[in-house]
């Protein structure tokens, strides 16, 4: 049976690859002229720009599309760990140097405000429990039905879930510049820190535990080793492709029309 991925990003390409990998025949289709999603390369003037995620944060990921399917992520792409991860610039020309390093960030903290440092292990310590819950167990799994969200609402709440990132933050330390390095996340999905879920903490312990890192040649670079993996295994792509409408019948989805 032929199975149709809507979409060549991240998600559509690692969801073709698993499913040519078992055997199936898939074809991705996508309305853009090359393949990425949100992780498209805009080329202008000779120039290359990443629209999209600039940095991994959980490299196993990628490593195991290509050991499921008997090949090596480092033939395809080479990625690279970031250190710092990020260098934070503020208005009055000062930086600050997050990363995975505790005595560096215990350092810098003691440098901006001492009375913070407690509050900052404090927030680490809870990222860790936020990161349990929300990506080690919730995160593959499919909510479909209303009582599948019900039934973990009293765990949500005992994670603080209904703050904000940043008002969750702001519970630990009170230095504005501190409570900018700690809340930013979101803006790399988009979000906003003021209104996003205090869940997406989970990534300062996420980046803590695996580390932050970089495909060489950009985004773009590991696009083309996803591409290069799924068309070796059999699998197509149509570009400039734009589904108009999904068929289903009995409430499944039985094809597109373009």
């Amino acid at each position: 049976m032929r199975i149709i991925v809507i979409g060549s990003g991240f998600g559509g390409l690692g969801a073709a690859i698993r499913l040519q990998t078992k055997g199936h025949d898939v074809v991705v289709v996508d309305k853009r002229d090359k393949p990425g999603g949100r992780a498209y390369v805009y080329e202008q003037d000779g120039f290359k720009f990443d629209g999209g995620p600039t940095v991994i944060t959980a490299p196993f990921m990628i490593d195991e599309l290509f050991t499921n399917a008997g090949r090596r992520a480092e033939d395809y792409v080479q990625m690279v760990p970031v250190s710092p991860f990020y260098r934070i610039f503020f208005h009055d020309g000062t930086h600050f140097d997050y990363s995975d390093d505790l005595p560096a960030m215990v350092r810098q903290i003691r440098a901006l405000n001492p009375a913070d440092v407690d509050g900052y292990l404090e927030f680490v310590r809870r990222a860790e429990k936020i990161f349990d819950k929300g990506f080690t167990e919730l995160a593959d799994q499919a909510f479909l039905k209303p009582w599948d969200m019900i039934k973990i609402i009293p765990d949500m709440l005992k994670l603080e879930s209904h703050r904000s990132v940043y008002g969750f933050v702001a519970k630990f330390v009170q230095n504005e510049k501190l409570r900018q390095v700690l809340t930013f996340h979101p803006l790399l999905v988009g979000g906003n820190p003021f209104q996003t879920t205090s869940i997406y903490t989970l990534i300062n312990y996420l980046e803590r535990k695996w580390g932050v890192w970089f495909a060489k040649g950009g985004t773009g670079a590991l696009v083309s080793g996803m591409v290069r993996l799924f068309e070796e295994l059999g699998g197509k792509i149509q570009l400039n492709a734009e589904v108009a409408e999904i068929t289903t019948s009995g409430g499944r989805a039985t094809g597109v029309r373009m």
